[in-house]
C-alpha cells in the first residue's frame, strides 16, 4: 500500500516537474529556452498510454497566481496537490488525511531546475489536443535522456524518455481562471510523511 501511495504521488509530481527536468539547460547554446512552467491558468488531461500501473484519465490543474498544480486520477488513493514555490507535493485521502512526500535525491532533481543535467536541443513541432508545441530533448549527463512537447506558454502536452514505453499525451487542453479553493489542503488535517524508504521509487517508464 505504501509503495502504491508513493508510487503514485511520485507520477503526478512529475507533470509539474518534467519541463524543468527536460529542459533545464541552455548552456553553451544560443537556442531560446522554452518556457518551463504554464503562464497562465490552465486544465489539461493526459492519458499515460503504456502503463499498466497509471490508468484512466489524469486531470492535472494549473493555478497561475498561487503556481500551484493539482492533479487528480482514479488510479491513485487521493488527489495531489504540488507546491512550485516550497517544492513540496502531498496527497489527500478521501478522509483527509494529508500524506507528504519525503525529501527525495529523485523530486529535488526534477523539480529544482538544475544547472547541469545534461544538452538541451530543440526539435520539430507537433499539435497535440488541438495545441501547439514544440520538442524539446535532453541529453542528460548521466546518460538517460527524454523529450517534452511544450507550448510557447508551458504547457506540457506529451512526455516520453527514450527506451521506455510509456507516453505521458494530453487529450484536452482548456485554458481559463481555475477556481483557488481547489487547491488547498484541508485546515487542521493530519499529516503523515512517507518514509525514507521508499524515496527510490520511480515512475514506471520515465524513472532509470
Amino acid at each position: 500500500m505504501k509503495q502504491r501511495l508513493a508510487t503514485a504521488l511520485l507520477a503526478t509530481t512529475l507533470l509539474a516537474a518534467s519541463a524543468a527536468n527536460l529542459a533545464a539547460q541552455t548552456t553553451n547554446q544560443a537556442q531560446p529556452r522554452p518556457n518551463l512552467l504554464p503562464t497562465r491558468d490552465v486544465a489539461v488531461t493526459f492519458q499515460l498510454q503504456g502503463s499498466d500501473k497509471i490508468q484512466g484519465d489524469i486531470n492535472a490543474s494549473w493555478l497561475s497566481s498561487q503556481r500551484l498544480l493539482r492533479v487528480d486520477n482514479a488510479s491513485a488513493p487521493g488527489w495531489v496537490l504540488v507546491e512550485e514555490r516550497t517544492r513540496r507535493a502531498s496527497m489527500v485521502m478521501p478522509q483527509g488525511l494529508v500524506m507528504r512526500l519525503p525529501d527525495s535525491p529523485e523530486v529535488a532533481m526534477l523539480m529544482q531546475n538544475p544547472e547541469s543535467q545534461g544538452r538541451i536541443t530543440r526539435q520539430g513541432r507537433r499539435t497535440i489536443a488541438g495545441q501547439g508545441c514544440t520538442d524539446w530533448r535532453l541529453d542528460r549527463n548521466d546518460g538517460k535522456s527524454g523529450v517534452a512537447c511544450l507550448t510557447a506558454d508551458g504547457v506540457l502536452l506529451r512526455l516520453q524518455q527514450t527506451g521506455r514505453r510509456e507516453i505521458l499525451e494530453a487529450t484536452r487542453v482548456a485554458y481559463g481562471p481555475q477556481d483557488p479553493t481547489r487547491f488547498r489542503l484541508p485546515a487542521g488535517a493530519p499529516q503523515i510523511t512517507l518514509p525514507e524508504g521508499l524515496r527510490g521509487l520511480r515512475l514506471p517508464g520515465m524513472g532509470g
